[in-house]
């Protein structure tokens, strides 16, 4: 009994070394942090390793695939070298490039970079057009720390804002039911740890696992949000999509998108 245990170790051990990040779909957050912490952070993280798990690359060698939202001559986004980059100049409203293809459950990996700290961005997940023809979803916030709380620059990168569903809700709500809002204790200290976790001049990794409604992000391998969304507009399956926030000028590059669709585990919205 003792060897056949001893030969199913060592069958087994060789495929969880080879394949740290497979408990990512289901394993508690602590864990998750853990993970990400060990696995996805720039210095450490394996692109290969991704894609044998299944992850695949929204960034391919055209933009083919991905739509304008807001398409004015003020806002570009290029591709170059596996880096979208997105520009706006006295932009007038906020602009998105969204995948075509909808996205449900999954685990995202993604890079980004502010090419200046004049302006605010973000990544949006489960982003569609609502019925006001409006281009609504959930927001992994990135934040240039251009803005004060108090005697510090606030520093919201990879909290929760809502486009056209409700703005803020990390750290301004606490999710249960969306209404209750957090303590200037709270929005301080996750501005704190933004701080300390952000690189404002040069790359970032981000790390998104969305089941259901349960909602976790990291950002360098710290978390940032781990929140239920218990409202009933919840937006469910929806797009990938990169903003150029509107305002006198924004410029943020984006890079290696990884996405894996994985079963949900909480499907109450």
């Amino acid at each position: 009994m003792k060897r056949a245990i001893c030969l199913l170790l060592a069958a087994t051990l060789p495929h969880l070394q080879a394949n740290p990040l497979a408990p990512l779909t289901s394993c508690p957050t602590d864990t998750a942090t853990t993970i990400v912490k060990q696995h996805l952070l720039l210095d450490n993280v394996s692109l290969p390793q991704l894609t044998a798990l299944g992850y695949k690359p929204l960034i391919a060698d055209s933009l083919n695939g991905w739509s304008i939202h807001n398409d004015k001559p003020e806002v570009t986004f290029t591709l170059k070298d596996g880096v979208i980059s997105g520009k706006g100049e006295d932009l007038k409203g906020n602009s998105f490039l969204y995948t075509t293809a909808e996205y449900d459950n999954y685990l995202l990996y993604f890079e980004f970079r502010f090419d200046h700290r004049k302006g605010n961005s973000g990544l949006m997940y489960h982003s569609k057009y609502n019925a006001a023809n409006k281009f609504a979803g959930i927001q992994y916030e990135m934040d240039p720390g251009d803005k004060m709380m108090g005697a510090i620059n606030r520093q919201w990168t990879g909290l929760l804002y809502a486009e056209n569903l409700g703005g803020w809700h990390y750290p301004n709500r606490d999710g249960a039911g969306g209404k209750e809002k957090a303590t200037q204790e709270t929005m301080l200290k996750l501005s704190k740890e933004g701080t300390q976790s952000l690189n404002p001049t040069g790359w970032n990794a981000g790390f998104i696992r969305i089941r259901g409604n349960e909602i976790q992000t990291w950002l360098n391998g710290q978390l940032r949000t781990d929140y239920t969304w218990k409202g009933p507009d919840f937006p469910g399956k929806g797009s990938i999509a990169l903003q150029i926030h509107g305002g006198k000028s924004c410029a943020v590059s984006w890079r290696n998108i990884y996405i894996l669709p994985i079963g949900s585990e909480n499907n109450s919205k």
